[in-house]
């Protein structure tokens, strides 16, 4: 049934492909912004309105003595020397008010001269915490923080004594002691974490258990840090490097990683369904490392972009997806086709102390996003036309849509509705695709005796929905797709039990 289902999914991917436009974008090198940096590599890139950027990783500099963690670049990429530098940094950005959290062991917020803001003390200065193993950090709207890794408190006073994954911090610094921080078992981690539409977080971490519950290696928590036992993913070891959530409860986790269902199978770019389980309407793109990079478990995806119409943008190390060229960075639309856009482009090695690197770790865009910033740990960038060798660490790329706006195809084809997987005893997929963009359309489920048991709205020319049949009862239902309230295409659904 596996077999079948990938390659139905990969027969509607392609048909989509070639019948819809969803927009041709080409992203060439902008060679007026070129880096000073020598090595070694940048992590994080957090752009300004003034068309400056602030860049954190361990970057040196020609004729500099130290390594610097954390710069700002002018608009054509040489440092700015009116910037401070302390030597705090080296982690992931993050934006606030007028100011920017950087990752370093803990977290430091920074003011935009690049000194550190004094009404932000470093966490370890205060009473009851001491850090221990880095992890990751989430700015709250009111500078508030909650850090992750795996850490040690003091706080007998409240009973919050030993080694704990997940601390609140208030936002001058202190611990926040009105929090019920939280700890999984074993002395585990807790890694990247990621805030969803929902409130909770998804993590990943080395924990079975957390707070008394047994989990996943990338599981979720509720607001209050309490684990939602309703999410498993089987992964049990690895790593989730990024996560991207989308608006229905499901999200894209990038890494490196394997699930107890497949073993043997190394996982780099899924989606998850709102219980965890794999999304049957996502293929999963196979990701391959280049020879010669110093990669030892292999491929990974370190970061993941939304894009236009549903696409993604994954970045990593990797040299292929799906047997094709695509060095460090490839653009994936929603059904997990690999699309034409960065083909034969990417990066190139750096090697370092004997280990050699090419790698994308991040992506930003301009305002009106015809400007893109990557940066990582590479020696030059192709952008399947030019290949500009003197391109190191940090990248700015031109974007243009090439698209036409006209799709004959599109205009002549009749409208149409598949499902995957059918039987469905879990969730469903309900992908669709009309002619044009005229009038509401509706998706609406029907049992054997006609009753509406369940309806979607949709949206666009192209696109999906998801229906959890876990609570409809076993059967045959009819699925319609309907625009202004009349029926222009209707396939059937078994629901197993």
């Amino acid at each position: 049934m596996r077999t079948v289902l990938r390659i139905t999914l990969h027969t509607v991917a392609a048909f989509l492909a070639a019948t819809v436009a969803c927009g041709q974008w080409n992203f060439t090198v902008d060679p007026s912004f070129q880096t000073q940096v020598e090595y070694q590599s940048t992590g994080s890139i957090l752009l300004n309105e003034d068309g400056t950027l602030i860049a954190s990783g361990i970057m040196h500099f020609p004729g500099e003595f130290s390594d610097k963690r954390l710069v700002r670049l002018l608009p054509d990429g040489t440092r700015d020397e009116t910037f401070y530098n302390s030597g705090l940094g080296g982690g992931r950005l993050t934006t606030w008010q007028d100011r920017f959290y950087v990752g370093t062991q803990t977290v430091r917020r920074i003011l935009p001269t690049g000194y550190q803001d004094p009404t932000f003390i470093g966490l370890n200065l205060g009473p009851y915490f001491s850090s221990l193993q880095g992890g990751d950090y989430h700015v709250y709207p009111d500078g508030r923080i909650l850090l992750s890794g795996a850490h040690i408190l003091s706080d007998s006073i409240r009973g919050f004594e030993g080694l704990y994954n997940l601390i609140w911090f208030s936002n001058t610094g202190y611990l926040d002691t009105t929090r019920t921080h939280r700890k999984g078992a074993n002395n585990c981690a807790v890694y990247r974490f990621k805030e969803l539409p929902n409130g909770q977080f998804i993590c990943t971490s080395t924990c079975t258990q957390f707070e008394g519950k047994e989990v996943d290696w990338i599981f979720k928590v509720n607001a209050d840090g309490t684990p939602d036992t309703t999410f498993r993913t089987g992964v049990f070891v690895g790593e989730a490097l990024d996560f991207l959530p989308l608006s229905d409860g499901r999200v894209y986790v990038g890494g490196n990683f394997q699930r107890t269902a497949a073993p043997q199978d190394t996982l780099r770019l899924v989606r998850f369904l709102p219980d965890g389980s794999l999304d049957p309407s996502f293929t999963i793109p196979q990701f391959t490392a280049g020879e010669g990079l110093s990669t030892p478990f292999g491929a990974n995806v370190h970061a993941i972009m939304a894009w236009r119409n549903g696409s993604i943008i994954a970045l990593g190390h990797f040299k292929r997806v799906n047997g094709q060229v695509r060095k460090g960075i490839c653009m994936i639309d929603s059904t997990g086709q690999l699309l034409n856009t960065f083909a034969n482009a990417g990066v190139g090695p750096y090697t370092n102390q004997g280990l050699t690197a090419a790698a994308v770790l991040q992506m930003a865009f301009n305002a009106d996003t015809t400007q893109a910033y990557i940066c990582g740990e590479y020696n030059g960038y192709n952008d399947g036309t030019t290949n500009a060798t003197g391109q190191r660490f940090v990248t700015r790329l031109n974007v243009v849509d090439l698209s036409t706006g006209v799709d004959e195809p599109v205009a002549q084809m009749a409208p149409m509705l598949s499902i995957q997987p059918n039987p469905a005893s879990t969730w469903v997929a309900f992908n669709y695709q009309v002619p044009d963009n005229t009038g509401l359309l509706q998706l609406r489920v029907r049992d054997a005796g006609g009753r509406v048991v369940h309806s979607l709205q949709a949206a666009g020319t192209v696109g999906q929905q998801v229906w959890d049949t876990r609570n409809a009862a076993p059967g045959v239902y009819s699925v319609e797709l309907l625009r202004e309230g009349r029926s222009i295409h209707t396939e059937r659904l078994v629901i197993q039990p």
